[in-house]
């Protein structure tokens, strides 16, 4: 379970850097995790990080325990509920600071 921002930054590490690391996005342009990106694609609340997290949205897949259907969401372990809150608000926190 992500309880902090260590967990939460190994959980990025693993199931999120493939498509952005560094808080980028290599699949899709125009939809990174800076400020910028999340505020121009009204994704900048916790209430749509987390939606975006747990239930995929475009290209990304979803990660949380009960995303539904199932090709829409990811095929590797699954994040709880409090996972995909504590990485919300690390991402959230990374994009304030620019990813630094």
């Amino acid at each position: 379970m992500i309880t902090s921002a260590q967990p939460a930054r190994t959980a990025l590490g693993w199931s999120c850097a493939g498509c952005h690391s560094g808080g980028g996005n290599v699949v899709q342009g125009g939809a990174s995790l800076f400020q910028g990106d999340l505020d121009r694609n009204g994704a900048a609340s916790p209430e749509a990080v987390y939606s975006i997290i747990y239930s995929g949205k475009n290209k990304m897949p979803g990660y949380g325990v009960g995303c539904t259907p199932r090709g829409k969401c990811t095929f590797a372990a699954r994040l709880t509920d409090d996972e995909v809150q504590a990485l919300t608000q690390f991402v959230l926190s990374k994009a304030a600071a620019g990813w630094k």
